[in-house]
């Protein structure tokens, strides 16, 4: 049962949140600070259960902090209020609790709170300017990711028990899931929550519809709901080769799948939905590798492929979340001079890009140096590995293309600047999407103060250490070099 200091962790981040929210109308810097520390605070989390849910936290904390400069500025100018503020700032607490949950009825409580949350938000241009688009997307959302979740956890629990769950700690509960069927429904329901076939179809229209910081939040970390699942299952007397086996072939499908629709995406939040569903099958696969080999690499893979992505993809929702209001169009044919207005911005995309492609020292380059590792320890063992090598190299190459289609919006030969469609408020956001698009490098600071305390034993971290902190000061340079030549590009006009 909860103790009075595991209380204590929950209702102080949830205090500070809601008394900022309350104080967002007298002082909005006041607001603010109360907003962050509460982020901050859900700090006292970790260290509590094991590194994969401490790096989820961390992940949290840092986007939550940047997430909440950035929602208030972006929902007074798409939708001239603050209603926004306060939905986000739950969503992202609840979703960051069912990470740091020590006990199965925690983990289910803030996942319903989660997933109802995630509903008002992806129908939230409905409740805010009655676009049908948004409930559409909210409805199938509700059908074939909630439902089938809630299934799968009330499956868990009801084989669980209630004792257990109220008592038993979550990885070490041992409910019985030797029949194959319940084992089945309890993988596709999670499958749904993680966007990864046969129930992928709902991620794309659910994504491109929220406001930019749900977009950011949902693809960043909710669909990490599904992954952090499958890991907790790992924990369980399970039939592995059965949930390997379906979780490879779900896995290497939408992995594929997802990179190529990206691919062909000329909407920038439809491209950065694919692109989701693409890298959290990939994540999957790694966790079926860990189910069928045992091999804790596979899980450290996973867990930093996981960090990376999430916040790769918040900087880029923020991003296209800017492009939108700035310019009032996602189309990347009709962009291609956000470079020409902001340097900083395009500066800030392009180190994100560059960060989940694996440039040093980022959280992308230690997840493609970790995921390829192991991969490549075992290709001589078994076809599967193999195939999962073939799997992530096409993904890595189809990744290029689609960012590369992306950066079409920033900088494009054809891009002509539409004056009448300018919005010089959008400008505000600049700040708080270049800080997100360094998240990434954070990340690994944050990654090397627990390998310094001696929290986490990652050996090819130990390896990489020297290296990072060389590459350190090429990436500063490059940033520099980038900025100064944005810079030189941009319309004075503009820059004003």
């Amino acid at each position: 049962m909860l103790t009075e200091v595991e209380t204590a962790k929950i209702a102080i981040p949830l205090g500070l949140v809601l008394i900022g929210n309350i104080l967002r109308l007298r002082s909005g810097i006041c607001s603010t600070v109360l907003r962050v520390l509460g982020f901050f605070s859900l700090g006292l989390n970790i260290g509590k259960i094991d590194l994969f849910s401490d790096m989820l936290i961390i992940s949290s904390i840092i986007i939550g902090t940047v997430i909440a400069m950035y929602t208030p500025h972006y929902s007074h100018l798409k939708y001239g209020n603050l209603g926004l503020v306060m939905p986000v700032d739950i969503f992202l607490l609840s979703m960051t609790l069912v990470f740091a949950s020590e006990y199965l009825i925690e983990l289910i409580t803030f996942w319903l709170l989660t997933e109802l949350l995630g509903f008002l938000l992806i129908a939230y241009d409905y409740i805010a300017k009655k676009e049908e688009q948004a409930m559409s997307a909210a409805v199938k959302y509700l059908v074939f990711s909630m439902i089938p979740t809630d299934v799968a956890l009330f499956i868990l629990l009801a084989i669980t028990g209630f004792a257990e769950a109220f008592n038993t700690p979550l990885r070490s509960i041992a409910p019985r899931l030797a029949d194959p069927v319940v084992l089945t429904m309890i993988i596709l329901g999670f499958f749904s929550k993680a966007a990864i076939f046969p129930l992928h179809f709902w991620l794309p229209d659910a994504h491109s519809v929220a406001p930019s910081p749900a977009s950011a939040l949902l693809s960043g970390l909710m669909v990490k709901m599904g992954v952090f699942a499958i890991y907790l299952l790992s924990h369980y007397p399970i039939n592995r080769d059965l949930a390997a086996s379906i979780t490879l072939f779900s896995g290497f499908l939408t992995t594929i799948y997802g990179a190529l629709q990206a691919s062909t995406q000329c909407d920038v939040k439809r491209l950065l939905a694919y692109s989701t569903t693409s890298n959290t099958a990939l994540i999957a696969v790694l966790m079926a590798l860990y189910l069928v080999s045992s091999d804790r690499v596979f899980i450290e893979a996973a867990m930093l492929y996981t960090a990376a992505h999430a916040v790769y993809k918040a900087s880029m929702f923020m991003d296209s979340g800017f492009i939108e209001l700035l310019t009032g169009e996602r189309d990347v044919r009709r962009l291609g001079y956000i470079g020409q207005i902001s340097p900083l911005e395009s500066m800030a995309a392009l180190l994100s890009v560059l960060a989940i492609l694996g440039i040093p020292p980022s959280m992308g380059f230690l997840a493609k140096v970790f995921t390829f590792a192991s991969i490549s320890r075992y290709i001589t063992i078994s076809w599967i590995y193999i195939a999962a090598l073939i799997v992530a190299s096409i993904k890595v190459s189809l990744s290029i293309i689609y960012n590369i289609v992306y950066l079409r919006s920033h900088f494009s030969v054809r891009g002509t600047i539409q004056a009448s469609n300018i919005n010089r408020g959008a400008l505000i956001l600049q700040p708080y999407t270049f800080i997100a698009s360094l998240l990434s490098l954070i990340l690994v600071l944050a990654l090397y103060i627990l390998d310094c305390s001696g929290y986490i034993e990652l050996e090819l971290f130990k390896k990489l250490t020297s290296f990072l902190a060389s590459s350190l000061i090429l990436f500063a340079f490059l940033g520099l070099s980038l900025y100064k030549f944005f810079k030189s590009i941009a319309i004075e006009g503009w820059r004003q």
